[in-house]
């Protein structure tokens, strides 16, 4: 089944993989606490995969929708954890050349102790201007940061809880006498 929140555009690029359209990926790390010198609401981080790319967010985005920003370039790689019983799913994501100023927003997020999230944003190197190719764009909470001398990795979750019941209420004889038929 098709992924509803991808474009058009983007599905066809990802399955035929043509030579002149390029999928750029970017990572937005944000957190209420994070501020620019303005004292104004910033992300920590936008970050391109291969060069810098400005590029329109989306609307609704919680900081700076509907705005042209600048990721940087730098290197990561995100990857999906094996997905076992009785565990929540989750992607870890890599960044390379971690610097001192996101490691100072870093340091401001644990003091806080509300969640880091991550927001995900594909662009189509041919459509910049039409913004993410994927709506909603999906966000994650990081459950788990390592910092290492030249890189960060952060375990991050969607939000979803999937160990539980589905559907999460429960369907009791006592609640629902009728269940237990005649």
């Amino acid at each position: 089944m098709p992924d509803p929140s991808l474009s058009d555009a983007l599905a066809e690029a990802a399955a035929l993989a043509p030579a002149e359209e390029i999928i750029r990926h970017t990572l937005e790390i944000r957190h209420p606490d994070f501020v620019d010198d303005t004292g104004e609401r910033d992300s920590a981080w936008m970050v391109a995969d291969t060069e810098e790319l400005t590029a329109p967010i989306e609307a609704a985005a919680p900081v700076k929708g509907g705005q042209w920003v600048r990721f940087n370039a730098v290197g990561f790689s995100f990857a999906l954890m094996p997905i076992e019983p009785g565990t929540t799913p989750e992607i870890e994501i890599t960044i390379d050349g971690v610097n001192r100023a996101l490691i100072r927003y870093l340091d401001l997020a644990m003091e806080s102790g509300k969640p880091i999230a991550v927001a995900y944003r594909p662009y189509l190197d041919t459509a910049i201007e039409d913004g993410p190719q994927m709506d909603p764009v999906p966000t994650f909470e990081v459950a788990e940061i390592t910092v290492g001398v030249t890189n960060m990795t952060m375990k991050a979750r969607t939000g979803i809880d999937l160990r539980g019941a589905f559907p999460i209420r429960q369907y009791t004889l006592a609640e629902f006498p009728g269940l237990a038929g005649r």
